[in-house]
């Protein structure tokens, strides 16, 4: 009877990566009826230009629980976020939990699903900046170290976790998952003309998104970030979709001034997003996504970061990191310049991820 028992596997998604990487895996999860897919949103994005327009747009499954996580400090949310996945995983028996990449959900998934012996996937292992101020980092190391599988996206993560100790045995190389959902809605992603709708001219305009914890808390930080991303446009005019945590520390800080000859909108869906990326110059941005989204399409990036956990993109010469203690707008514009055109060969395995993945969690569970 237990032999012929469909498994049921939790999947756990709470932020904008999240619900990217899980469109590919999903579309592949219709062909595996054995399984029983619990979705859980645990609402770290809450806000509907941050969540809930992503699972419309990428026919995400609706999810089956929808967290509402609340807390002043983000030590405060994963632990409230680790109650109740908790308390979900165990009022019914999974065999497996799925968690995608370095966000807090993901810590607390992966804590949660441990404490209830579930067996632990995590997509998107190895990636390390080696860099403790970023709250991902730590994610990243815990999660990898507690995880049964761990799928990595290139060959460095593979080295990354040699390094830690991981057993051969559970590391498994499939490719990037994020690129995937490129490739599966480039037709969508590129026959719109967002950029019009901004009286913006096709590769003469730059996108520019900043987030990260270590840049936005520290109101000397942040200022130099704005006010070097105010001299690119008078070079490139320059679209900044704003994170809702962002604006608000802009607002706490009284920096709105530093804003003045930038396009400020509200953070995008994923196909105006892309759709937007495909048509620019480059992009300005402290994300880790961005750099491969970017990278895979041949558009030069400008990383606001000191370090990154995507080495490979800084290698293939589209993306160059960009110390904030050395930051100056000219650098960056030459970079955009130098790169703009470029033709680069893309190793990021974009094709058959997901259906590397189901091969190895078919033979796992």
């Amino acid at each position: 009877m237990e032999l012929n028992r469909r498994k049921k596997i939790a999947v756990i998604l709470g932020a904008r990566p999240n619900f990217i990487k899980a469109a590919p895996f999903f579309r592949e999860a219709k062909k595996y009826p054995k399984f029983i897919f619990t979705l859980i949103h645990t609402g770290q994005h809450f806000d509907e230009n941050m969540s809930k327009v992503f699972f419309d747009e990428m026919s995400i499954p609706r999810p089956d629980f929808q967290l509402n996580i609340t807390g002043n400090f983000y030590t405060e949310r994963i632990g409230n976020m680790f109650n109740d996945l908790k308390s979900i995983l165990n009022k019914d028996h999974y065999d497996a939990v799925i968690v995608f990449g370095d966000v807090n959900s993901t810590l607390a998934g992966a804590i949660a699903s441990i404490k209830n012996g579930c067996k632990l996937f995590h997509i998107e292992s190895g990636l390390r900046s080696y860099d403790k101020r970023m709250p991902e980092e730590t994610n990243r190391v815990i999660v990898d170290h507690l995880s049964d599988i761990l799928f990595t996206t290139e060959e460095s993560a593979n080295i990354n976790l040699h390094k830690e100790g991981i057993e051969e045995s559970r590391i498994k190389l499939v490719g990037n998952i994020m690129t995937e959902s490129i490739n599966l809605f480039r037709d969508i992603l590129i026959k719109d003309e967002k950029y019009k709708d901004y009286n913006f001219r096709k590769g003469e305009y730059l996108i520019c998104t900043i987030h990260r914890q270590e840049n936005i808390e520290s109101k000397k930080i942040l200022s130099k970030l704005l006010d070097t991303v105010n001299k690119v446009s008078s070079e490139y005019p320059i679209i900044f979709p704003l994170h809702p945590g962002t604006k608000n520390l802009i607002n706490l800080y009284g920096l709105e001034n530093r804003l003045k000859n930038i396009k400020i909108v509200d953070p995008l869906g994923y196909f105006d997003f892309m759709n937007l990326l495909f048509n620019s110059g480059g992009v300005i941005t402290d994300s880790g996504g961005i750099q491969e989204e970017s990278t895979h399409i041949g558009i030069p990036c400008c990383t606001l970061r000191d370090n990154t956990e995507r080495p490979i993109t800084v290698r293939l010469g589209t993306n160059k990191l960009f110390p904030i203690d050395k930051l100056n707008s000219e650098t960056i514009i030459e970079h955009i310049k130098k790169v703009k055109g470029k033709k680069v060969k893309i190793p990021l395995w974009g094709d058959g991820v997901a259906d590397r993945i189901f091969n190895i969690i078919n033979n796992e569970i």
